[in-house]
């Protein structure tokens, strides 16, 4: 048996760590996650639409800062379940994909994958930074939909070239 690249372990366990710690963090310091989201929200009120009249823009904040929190949540959530995607699927590439520039590519695909949950921060970050609408849209369209792209083509790529190899192999 062949064991896959150290680097796509060692990016499916940073995974792994990030988000067990982000949400024991998430857990612990709730309160003053929620006081930076909302001082981000205040310090950037035209990003946030606020519009000076406090039962609006007590409305605006509280969903900038739902937003925020709920990135961090996918954060935690997600990195729990693509860590551990990117070191199996990646063991059963190396165990079962004779050709090496294929298992290279799932390899690849695998490693950008793993780091879609890196996206959830970014997403939380720019909810606060660029505003509720255009910092979730943007992360959503440049970061979250290609890493996301990635962990599927990979397992895609990884059925097919199972597919291949076991014709091969009968053949």
């Amino acid at each position: 048996m062949r064991r896959p690249p150290l680097v796509v372990v060692f990016i499916g366990l940073f995974v792994i760590a990030l988000g067990e710690s982000a949400g024991a963090l998430m857990t612990r310091l709730r309160p003053q996650i929620e006081r930076y989201a909302r001082a981000r929200v205040a310090a950037n009120p035209q990003a946030h639409g606020l519009a000076g009249s406090a039962e609006y823009d007590a409305e605006v904040t509280a969903r900038a800062v739902y937003t925020a929190e709920a990135g961090l949540s996918f954060f935690h959530t997600h990195a729990q379940g693509l860590g551990p995607l990117a070191i199996f699927v990646s063991t059963i590439a190396a165990s079962a994909v004779p050709w090496r520039r294929a298992r290279g590519a799932v390899y690849a695909l695998l490693a950008l994958g793993a780091l879609f949950p890196l996206g959830y921060l970014a997403y939380s970050l720019a909810a606060l930074e660029w505003g509720r609408e255009v910092g979730v849209e943007a992360i959503e369209r440049y970061v979250l939909a290609p890493l996301g792209t990635a962990a599927i083509a990979a397992l895609v790529a990884l059925a097919v070239l199972l597919l291949a190899a076991r014709r091969r192999a009968t053949a």
